[in-house]
């Protein structure tokens, strides 16, 4: 089969890999969509964020959707024919945590693009516990980026409490702040967009923020007091995953507030007396959605967002050409596009 490989030193290139043999709980994908993440970057720089291989080991790519071609032979909840959505974690399936829903925290995980071949290629062969069933409504782009991005950022939201009376603040507007643009918006919140990037700004405006700040231009905490008569944002979410947009985010949160943390990072500085302690703030982790969310996720994605608007996010579908790859890994990297899709 023809998939993307990563081997580092900022290379991405297109090969033939082995067919993958079909086991027993498993099923064939034909891949109608995979998505690109800031995470497949550290597979392309050769240090990847997690997993326990080495780049260029496995077919990269986390956020693949497409329609099941073959099952195994102990599956009989899926059927070829039917559209997919893939959660990007193999978990045992009999832990607590898989049984609570949350294959992420499995300590046996199996990471689709980092541990095992990923959705980047024409086709995938992963577990059937992986596979979401997708809404007639929902397109296959949607797909893909309907559960790292959009279910993550709704399943947020929602242990956030976020209803028609919040004040949301979502720092950085790359894909995953959008996502939470969209889900704040549809659930009725007031949001506040804080990026940088002109155009991000315009776009987060345009999918649904009511206000866009530039932190650069503009002092955050004086026009978040003007928005929220002083009282501060009841919801902060960062994706950014940059010290100065953390700090920035607990300045603006109010007191009672919650936090939640999206944006990845090595090491950040906080002040637990001035951001926690003495505001009660609740800080919270957040990463992926639980199994059990996802019909509620993707019923929320196609009749309250819609699929037209989620479809907003992407802006850029690449075939699995060489040339075509090497412009979507590059021009991922340098920020110049919001999510990135592959069409086998």
């Amino acid at each position: 089969m023809k998939g993307v490989v990563l081997p580092g030193d900022k290379e991405a290139h297109v090969q033939d890999w082995d067919n993958q043999s079909l086991g027993p709980d498993e099923v064939r994908v034909d891949i109608g969509a995979a998505a690109l993440c800031r995470s497949d970057m550290s597979l392309y720089n050769g240090n990847p964020l997690v997993g326990s291989k080495p780049a260029g080991a496995v077919v990269p790519g986390h956020e693949p959707a497409g329609t099941i071609s073959a099952v195994g032979d102990n599956v009989d909840h899926l059927s070829e024919g039917d559209r997919v959505a893939i959660n990007c974690f193999a978990g045992c399936e009999h832990c607590e945590y898989c049984l609570q829903g949350e294959p992420n925290l499995c300590p046996d995980v199996e990471i689709l693009g980092f541990d095992r071949h990923g959705g980047d290629a024409e086709e995938l062969v992963t577990p059937a516990s992986t596979c979401h069933p997708m809404p007639d409504k929902m397109s296959m782009g949607v797909g893909a980026i309907a559960t790292d991005a959009l279910g993550n950022l709704w399943s947020t939201l929602n242990e956030c409490n976020v209803n028609g009376t919040d004040t949301v603040g979502i720092i950085g507007l790359g894909p995953m702040g959008l996502a939470g643009v969209l889900n704040a918006d549809a659930m009725g919140a007031d949001v506040v967009a804080y990026e940088l990037v002109d155009h991000r700004r315009e776009k987060g405006l345009d999918l649904g923020a009511e206000y866009a700040v530039d932190p650069g231009e503009e002092d955050a905490q004086e026009r978040t007091d003007e928005i929220t008569n002083g009282r501060g944002l009841d919801v902060v979410v960062d994706c950014s995953g940059a010290q100065p947009g953390i700090e920035m985010g607990f300045d603006l949160v109010k007191k009672h507030g919650t936090f939640a943390q999206i944006g990845e990072t090595d090491e950040v500085t906080l002040n637990p007396s001035d951001h926690l302690i003495h505001k009660k703030v609740d800080y919270m982790g957040s990463w992926y959605f639980r199994s059990y969310e996802w019909p509620e996720i993707a019923e929320f994605i196609v009749e309250k967002i819609g699929n037209d608007r989620a479809e907003e996010i992407i802006s850029h579908e690449y075939e699995l050409e060489e040339e075509k790859v090497q412009e979507a890994f590059r021009k991922f990297d340098n920020h110049e596009t919001q999510k990135v899709i592959f069409t086998p």
